[in-house]
């Protein structure tokens, strides 16, 4: 007879319970900004990859459409995202921060990294690069790409 997992002890669970703890203070470290964490991730994806459509930036963030469009409306209204029309695409848009976007993302890694430390503490290296492993290992499992 199989033993029944109690749904706190799934491997789902316990990765959603965390994230939501970690998405949670990263809110609290972007706060001051005025930024939100999937607003800074957004900014960070365009900043490392460049200018882009909506709709690839939608697939980098695992996000819908609808809500990528939402949260660049946000950002453009804050200067913080140009948004044109794909020169060979009418119905597309193309996505890049301005650079005061750039020089916000430099102003706030130090802060982010502060709190990822923070986070990290105790936590050994060893032990760090294995729970990374073991993340990749879930993501394959589950049939997503690893990113």
């Amino acid at each position: 007879m199989v033993d029944r997992l109690r749904h706190r002890e799934f491997i789902g669970y316990q990765i959603y319970s965390a994230h939501r703890v970690l998405a949670r203070s990263l809110d609290r470290c972007l706060a001051p900004f005025g930024l939100t964490s999937g607003q800074w991730n957004a900014l960070n994806q365009l900043e490392e990859h460049g200018a882009m459509t909506q709709r690839a930036l939608s697939e980098r963030l695992k996000k819908e459409q609808a809500t990528v469009a939402r949260l660049i409306d946000r950002l453009v209204k804050r200067g913080l995202v140009k948004r044109t029309t794909h020169p060979e695409d009418r119905r597309a848009n193309i996505v890049e921060n301005t650079p005061v976007a750039s020089e916000l993302l430099v102003e706030i890694e130090p802060v982010v990294a502060a709190r990822a430390d923070q986070i990290a503490s105790g936590i050994s290296d060893h032990d760090l690069a294995t729970f990374f492993e073991v993340l990749d290992k879930v993501r394959a499992n589950a049939g997503t790409e690893s990113s």
